[in-house]
């Protein structure tokens, strides 16, 4: 087990045997023969191949680009997949999370494969439907006049109009995606009848943002570490300046409490009711969990986690991470107790064990790292109770 857990933290033989590998020649050195004739190159030495010529040479890490999956030919009567985004009193970061919802920023995908169904609730802070329909052809916008203080109805409108075959779900509009999820998504769901198709969800900021605010993230600190990181240029660069969320606090190896990026068929949404719609609390409550362990406990469906895309809060004021002290915690008292009305006890988390599906970038590297890490953990503890 020690053994394992010394690989797991990059505590094993490889960085050394990369140093001795680059060390076996100086730099820029040109080899040559005796009558100054270009010598062949011979291989770096390896340890433990007592200086064999030509032995095979280690390479650091694999190629910068990650690879997009295969995807069949596009039926011509509708998108490949349907995405349904919920807004409210979040125009900026709406707008942040619609770019990054279609092509050109969503790669190995054209306008007619994406459809985005931007749903907004009336308040005093719309959205510029201009603005947002300027970005690409393939966002359509709808502004509902709501009488509840829940996204829940607006999510389902978004279901009821989607005409992908898939559906991704943000109940929460604020949180922007990596450059490879839609590609990822349509592969993963090529490989189950039922996918239920799952991202980590992370954090804008050192800290959750709950906490963060309380020492001064805001707005203006965000927009600050998007520019640091050229995004969007630099999709894959959000790990780079985010944290998990609490919901997804454990990484990949752990049960996520929830994914606010989630993909299923239409069908089996339609099958499920959708959101639930007796979730009327500030912000939908529970709503999304609920559907999530829904999904995902269902007994025909195939749970699939996608561990190299994600999608990522920015900060907005919003129910559970923009509030403070003795107001954040009624909110949360209400939707634990709502939830328990409705379902006859407190949230379980599923723990169906998912298929993981497509390529990894390096900047989520650190966060796969800690999860193993943390998951090993637990499994010694375990074992130790048990001995």
């Amino acid at each position: 087990m020690r053994k394992l857990i010394n690989r797991m933290r990059g505590r094993n033989d490889t960085d050394a045997t990369i140093a001795a590998t680059e060390s076996s020649s100086a730099p820029g050195a040109e080899q040559t023969n005796a009558d100054n004739t270009p010598a062949i190159k011979r291989s770096p030495v390896i340890p433990g191949t007592d200086k064999i010529p030509f032995a095979p040479i280690p390479v650091k890490r694999y190629a910068d680009e990650l690879p997009l999956l295969a995807l069949p030919a596009r039926s011509a009567d509708g998108p490949r997949i349907s995405v349904v985004m919920v807004v409210y009193k979040m125009a900026r970061q709406a707008l942040n999370t619609a770019l990054s919802l279609v092509p050109p920023y969503q790669r190995g995908l054209d306008n007619e494969d994406v459809e985005l169904i931007v749903v907004e609730n009336r308040s005093d802070a719309n959205m510029d439907e201009s603005a947002l329909t300027a970005i690409s052809p393939c966002i359509s916008y709808y502004l509902r006049d709501e009488t509840e203080p829940t996204p829940v109805h607006a999510a389902n409108f978004g279901i009821e109009k989607a005409r992908g075959e898939l559906v991704v779900l943000l109940i929460d509009g604020a949180r922007m995606v990596t450059p490879g999820l839609l590609n990822q998504m349509l592969g993963a769901s090529q490989l189950a009848i039922q996918p239920v198709i799952a991202t980590p969800s992370y954090h804008l900021g050192e800290k959750v943002q709950q906490q963060a605010m309380l020492e001064g993230y805001d707005e203006e600190a965000e927009q600050a570490l998007l520019a640091s990181i050229n995004w969007p240029q630099q999709g894959y660069k959000l790990y780079d300046i985010s944290c998990l969320s609490r919901t997804s606090m454990g990484g990949i190896f752990r049960p996520f409490s929830e994914s606010n990026c989630l993909a299923a068929p239409k069908k089996l949404l339609e099958e499920l009711g959708g959101f639930d719609r007796r979730f009327n609390e500030t912000g939908g409550g529970q709503a999304n969990l609920d559907l999530y362990k829904r999904l995902v406990e269902h007994e025909h469906s195939q749970f699939l986690v996608l561990p190299g895309e994600g999608s990522f809060h920015q900060f907005h004021g919003g129910v559970t991470t923009g509030q403070q002290g003795e107001k954040r915690h009624q909110a949360m008292v209400d939707h634990f107790a709502q939830y328990a009305a409705i379902r006859g006890g407190a949230y379980v988390a599923p723990n169906k064990r998912p298929i993981y599906v497509g390529a990894v970038p390096d900047n989520a590297v650190r966060f796969i790292r800690n999860s193993g890490n943390a998951l090993i953990k637990a499994l010694q503890e375990e074992q130790a109770e048990q001995s």
